[in-house]
């Protein structure tokens, strides 16, 4: 059909004006036809100025899908609106003659009525059919129009996949998110081939802190991501058209991880910097090359300070630690090469107080995350920067192990220590192979007094040392690199010991039966004594503080035996001394018993003291006393027994003392042992005269005697029986009997002297009765 120039030139200008005007909604809750949802429906426009209105709800917030239906040579236009004719999403149908399938938009919406326009896009009387249908998904997941600012903001749940579209080019969906804590926030964006979505996290103020850029490339897969972290709050996700996105449904997601071990932004200045724990790890990440993050962290006390940052291939940061003064103590790069791993690490000595790191991009290191962490470890035993000068030198005590850095090859740390008493000190740098270290003890003068170097050779273990005799005052210990010692650790001590202690200050009390006793005198409160059991290491029997002048220390047996304990001080500040080597007596022997010793006191020779149960070696003295007295006589045992020999114990009985000294013992005490007197001598016939009467008692007068003499008289030589006894009061005494017989016979007569033994049995005859 041919079509004249005229009405072509109408139908454009027709079009045009179309185009141009806004539809107008005519009382669309009148006209419109009520369908439901989910179902296909068809209808007819007769003419270019027909429209039609339907009407529908959905009962609870969800995504609805417009598809009209594409015909060739036929384009329409399709919108969604609410009942105020505000738009939520509009579309044209393909007229093209390849146009199949159907043109289709979307739009995420709350639980309400709405309305669908369906008319005629281009200049055209006839009529025609047309074919749409209206798809509904319930779900909380949608965008809700509108929400193109941060007061419509679609409020959204966290680690929740969420979608919407574009309405067009110049279209923005906000959202709300609330985190409960602080934490990581990740945004995602699902990726689309030829579309690219711009997307960021803002606070209410505009202050965007991250953002990201989809890919529209052809074989793009997967999601968009990045991620801040953020303290509790309230924060907003923008969505808006980076390239042709209009129309495009999108899908994305806000994680959070809950912890406060993650960078809280805006932290780029010591001002708004996070304030840390120490020994805990945190993540961040630079948004861009300028980025700076700083963080603040308070040291409780004197000790060492490690930065250490996780190292990756491709990225390398920059970190350091400073002061609030801008003055930094040490900085660190990390390794970016192919194969990297672990962390790179500094470490300072730093007094009390509060502190900030830097982390920044060195080279590529913006959008990828980072960890670290500050370690501490509390010791006055670390150098502590800065220390630079004799000024500013760090005040160290005498026989402590204290550890530094140096921070280049110019820096140098000073020390300062006291020296209590005139004597020698002792320097020593422990040696590292390909590090070498110069050092010198000096006055505050200036004057070097003793100096040294480190051995950097392969194979090198143990200290650098060299003594210098000080006098009693204050010296400076400085310490410099020589050649490749910078950012080495290093360990040094300077050692002054304590006077050994002298022999007369020491006693030791070894005990029988009870805790021997160590006793040192001629000490200082605080001062510390060990006492152990050889020369060199051996084992520490005993230790204590003493609290005045004077310690005691306890130990449960030295030994029976005699021995040596080693005592040492260690006074403070100073350490320890060498040992003194102190003897000290075995304990005592022990008593002997009475039934080891038999003494044998005899006549007319040698008296005799037998004592067994003896071991070789066993020293057995006779004394005449239970204390002091006389030694009467003393042996070696050459076996399990002795026998030692005295000219005269005496003729009475009496005691006698006996101890004896085990090897490495000290003599035991006495042991009273009792002995017998000497027989008393036989009496003689002519001082017994018997009278044996008729009628009366017969009886027996003996003379010559002393007084308490007894005398006994007895009918046989050798036992039989005791016919009378008595104790002479004088120089004689009559014994009576009652009848010694008739007939003559003999009666057998002894003495007791007092003191000693009974005598034999003198033999006296008698007469028969008259």
């Amino acid at each position: 059909m041919k079509t004249s120039f005229l009405g072509i030139v109408v139908f454009t200008i027709l079009a045009i004006i179309n185009l141009a005007l806004p539809i107008q909604f005519v009382s669309a809750s009148d006209e419109a036809v009520t369908i439901p949802l989910n179902k296909t429906q068809k209808g007819t426009l007769i003419s270019y100025y027909e429209e039609d209105y339907y009407k529908f709800t959905i009962p609870a917030a969800g995504n609805v899908k417009l598809s009209i239906k594409n015909k060739a040579d036929l384009r329409l236009y399709g919108k969604i609106t609410n009942s105020t004719n505000e738009t939520y999403e509009d579309i044209y149908t393909d007229d093209s003659g390849l146009g199949t399938g159907y043109a289709v938009t979307q739009v995420g919406l709350p639980k309400g009525t709405y309305y669908i326009k369906i008319k005629k896009a281009s200049y055209d009387e006839e009529k025609i059919s047309y074919e749409f249908k209206l798809e509904f998904t319930q779900s909380n997941v949608y965008e809700k129009e509108f929400n193109d600012n941060i007061t419509n903001a679609n409020a959204i749940s966290l680690n929740t996949s969420y979608k919407g579209s574009l309405s067009d080019e110049y279209d923005y969906d906000f959202y709300k998110i609330t985190l409960p804590s602080d934490g990581n926030v990740t945004l995602s964006m699902k990726q689309q081939t030829d579309v690219q979505w711009y997307v960021h996290i803002q606070n209410s103020s505009g202050k965007v802190f991250e953002s990201l850029y989809t890919d529209g490339s052809e074989e793009v897969e997967g999601y968009a991501t990045t991620q801040v972290g953020l303290p509790k709050g309230t924060y907003y996700i923008q969505v808006k058209d980076y390239y042709y996105t209009d129309d495009q449904p999108y899908e994305f997601k806000v994680g959070f991880t809950s912890s406060e071990f993650y960078e809280k932004e805006t932290n780029d200045s010591i001002t708004m910097a996070n304030e840390i724990k120490l020994n805990k790890e945190y993540s961040g990440r630079l948004s861009d090359d300028d980025d700076k993050d700083f963080y603040k962290i308070i040291v409780p006390s004197d000790g060492k300070i490690t930065l250490s940052v996780k190292q990756e291939a491709g990225a390398q940061w920059y970190g350091h630690i400073q002061n609030s003064k801008g003055e930094i103590f040490e900085t660190l790069y990390t390794d970016d090469s192919e194969l990297v791993e672990g962390t790179a690490s500094v470490e300072v000595g730093l007094p009390k107080g509060t502190y900030y790191v830097l982390i920044r991009d060195y080279y590529d290191a913006y959008d990828t995350p980072y960890s670290f962490k500050i370690g501490f470890k509390s010791s006055p035993y670390y150098e502590r920067e800065f220390n630079d000068s004799l000024t500013s030198a760090n005040v160290i005590n005498l026989n402590g192990k204290y550890f530094g850095r140096l921070s280049d090859d110019d820096d140098k740390d000073v020390f300062k220590f006291t020296v209590p008493s005139d004597g020698y000190v002792t320097l020593s740098i422990k040696q590292v192979a390909g590090a070498l270290w110069y050092g010198h003890i000096q006055n505050s003068k200036g004057t070097i007094i003793k100096s040294l170097y480190t051995d950097d050779s392969e194979l090198v273990t143990g200290n650098a040392s060299i003594q210098a005799y000080l006098k009693k005052g204050t010296y400076y210990f400085v310490l410099k690199n020589y050649y490749d010692a910078y950012d080495m650790p290093y360990q040094f001590s300077i050692t002054k010991k304590s006077e050994k202690l002298k022999a007369n200050q020491v006693k030791i009390t070894n005990n029988k039966g009870k805790n021997d006793i160590i006793t040192v005198t001629g000490l200082v409160k605080g001062d510390v004594i060990k006492a152990y059991n050889a020369s060199s290491k051996g084992t520490l029997l005993a230790s204590t503080t003493s609290t005045g002048t004077s310690a005691t220390l306890s130990v449960k047996q030295l030994g029976i035996k005699s021995g040596k304990v080693y005592v040492t001080v260690t006074k403070s500040n100073l350490v320890e001394s060498d040992r003194l080597a102190v003897s000290y007596q075995g304990e005592k022997s022990d008593v002997l018993k009475a039934n080891q010793v038999k003494v044998t006191n005899n006549k007319g020779k040698n008296d005799t003291i037998v004592v067994n149960g003896l071991v070789k070696g066993d020293v057995v003295k006779v004394y005449n006393a239970s204390s002091k007295g006389k030694l009467l006589t003393s042996a070696t045992s050459k076996g399990t027994s002795v026998t030692l020999s005295v000219k005269q114990l005496g003729t009475k009985s009496g005691k006698v003392y006996v101890t004896v000294t085990k090897s490495n013992q000290l003599e035991s005490d006495r042991l009273a042992v009792t002995y017998q007197g000497e027989k008393t001598d036989a009496l003689k016939a002519t001082q017994v005269k018997v009278t044996n009467n008729k009628g009366k008692n017969d009886t027996i007068v003996v003379s010559g005697l002393v007084k308490g003499d007894v005398v006994k008289v007895y009918n046989a030589s050798s036992k039989g029986k005791l016919l009378t006894s008595a104790t002479s009061k004088g120089k004689s005494v009559t014994l009576t009997v009652k009848q010694l017989g008739t007939k003559s016979g003999k009666v057998y007569v002894t003495v007791t002297r007092p003191g000693m033994l009974e005598s034999s049995r003198t033999s006296v005859s008698y007469k028969a009765e008259r």
